[in-house]
């Protein structure tokens, strides 16, 4: 192959014949666009049914297909799907050709199918997220320069297929391409990817392949620092038959409507040195990729939050700081369990204090209280603070800098001005740098807990704050860096 197959982050263009699933015979010529702000269009030269459909499709009539599939091949011979398909324009020109316009959020290239969750047909997935490279640790060149013939030989070597690490029901591997060119801008160039492959114990669907792969591209992001977005995603399905003999599994590519698409490479600063590696994590411990997945769903909400405020650029410092300090509680909220009693004092603590709701009292004020019983156990902002830096003092052995009494009010007296806005807490909130690297501290906790939710021991954990200029001086001191 001459060059990489297209990512989801690039446009392309396919002529073909279309149709709907169910109708086969009822083929319709058009041109297929993509790309990843608008998603997949297609212009059909025609109409799919008969005309008079057309005719109560546009009338506002039934509309069948508001949401449909529809299957298709290229002039190259590939067949097409697209999931979640509407119809956003329909011309009937009279006399002349009627023709529509349908857009999909979804797009297949290499198969067809009429489901992304129903139909378990393929075995194997590979797919490649910004920095892949550096958090695989794939080194795939080096070069010598010889002075006295002055040449330069640079050496290539395509990344193997290795295990990286295994979970109840799926493994996963690293594996590289490499690709090659002799186009006029530069001669000749060689282009050596890599990927990571998820093989499941059984034929899963093309979501289930996808839900794991964005989580796996997410631990990537959490352990490098910001967000990694993904950039291809492709499958292997049913075997094809081969034009000389022979078979092999189909290759089915994904593309998808990018809703959020800042982050990609052409937009981001330099590369930075993961937190910690991919094959560190392993190395640290095992068992790391499992507890990812069977804690996903506890710790999920706080880590849409987190990579809200580590890769959103154009965010107010206060707003920034409030989503951080949501985080935070969201993440110990579902993982610690915390409660300010026991929770079988606490119901006969607030049924007691319901109760002594005056009988009298204004029935705005009564629904007001019982609201504030029904959360009254959990720990407010303060206590969780309190709980979560003791937890890292213990672990670490020291407190990490900047967390003592003063500094905890104010985050605290900041976060409930900004909520609030009473003018009492006016006086008593960070400035707006000092807004900034509180954000940054709570970002610091934030990692720290994630990475020891993997079973990553503090020990190890310490010595991979120093790689990270910034952390290492928030973690030392209380000063401010520089």
């Amino acid at each position: 192959m001459a060059s990489p197959p297209l990512g989801i982050y690039d446009s392309f263009t396919e002529q073909g014949l279309f149709w709907l699933p169910d109708k086969r015979d009822d083929e319709v010529p058009g041109t297929l666009s993509y790309d990843p702000e608008n998603g997949a269009v297609l212009k059909l030269l025609g109409i799919f049914g008969k005309l008079h459909e057309a005719f109560n499709r546009a009338l506002g009539g039934a509309r069948d297909n508001a949401e449909a599939v529809i299957h298709g091949v290229t002039m190259k011979g590939k067949p097409i799907s697209l999931l979640h398909a509407f119809d956003t324009s329909r011309q009937l020109n009279m006399p002349g050709i009627p023709h529509e316009t349908w857009s999909s959020n979804l797009l297949v290239i290499g198969a067809h199918i009429t489901s992304a969750d129903d139909e378990a047909i393929f075995l194997k997935s590979y797919f490649r997220f910004e920095e892949i490279e550096t958090w695989l640790e794939h080194s795939p060149f080096d070069d010598a320069f010889d002075s006295e013939a002055k040449t330069l030989t640079v050496h290539a070597v395509k990344p193997r297929e290795v295990a990286f690490a295994s979970h109840a029901d799926f493994e996963v591997s690293s594996v590289g391409s490499l690709y090659s060119d002799n186009k006029t801008a530069t001669r000749f160039a060689i282009d050596v990817t890599s990927q990571m492959a998820i093989t499941p114990h059984e034929l899963k669907s093309l979501n289930w392949h996808l839900n794991r792969a964005v989580r796996i591209q997410e631990l990537a992001s959490l352990c490098t620092g910001h967000f990694l977005p993904l950039t291809s995603f492709e499958l292997r399905g049913s075997d094809v038959e081969l034009g000389g003999g022979g078979t092999r599994p189909s290759e089915v590519h994904f593309y998808a409507r990018m809703i959020h698409g800042e982050g990609r490479s052409e937009t981001r600063s330099k590369r930075r040195t993961p937190i910690v590696t991919g094959p560190e994590l392993n190395r640290f411990n095992p068992q790391a990729m499992q507890l990812w997945f069977d804690q996903f769903e506890a710790f999920d909400p706080a880590l849409r939050l987190f990579f809200t405020i580590t890769s959103a650029r154009q965010i107010f410092t206060n707003i920034r700081l409030l989503l951080a300090i949501q985080a935070l509680e969201v993440f110990h909220r579902r993982t610690s369990g915390e409660t300010v009693m026991a929770d079988a004092d606490f119901a006969v603590f607030a049924d007691s204090m319901i109760d002594a709701i005056p009988a009298d009292a204004n029935p705005d004020m009564r629904e007001k209280l019982k609201s504030l019983y029904r959360f009254a156990n959990e720990p407010s902002l303060k206590q969780r603070l309190r709980s979560i830096v003791a937890s890292l003092t213990e672990a670490f052995g020291e407190t990490p800098g900047g967390f003592n009494g003063k500094f905890l009010r104010k985050l605290v007296d900041t976060r409930n001005y900004y909520t609030h806005f009473s003018e009492e807490l006016s006086a008593r909130t960070l400035d707006g740098e000092g807004m900034y690297w509180a954000t940054r501290r709570v970002v610091l906790l934030l990692t720290l807990l994630f990475l020891q939710r993997l079973g990553i021991a503090a020990d190890d954990i310490k010595p991979l704050l120093k790689r990270h200029n910034e952390f290492a001086q928030l973690w030392a001191k209380a000063d401010r860096p520089r």
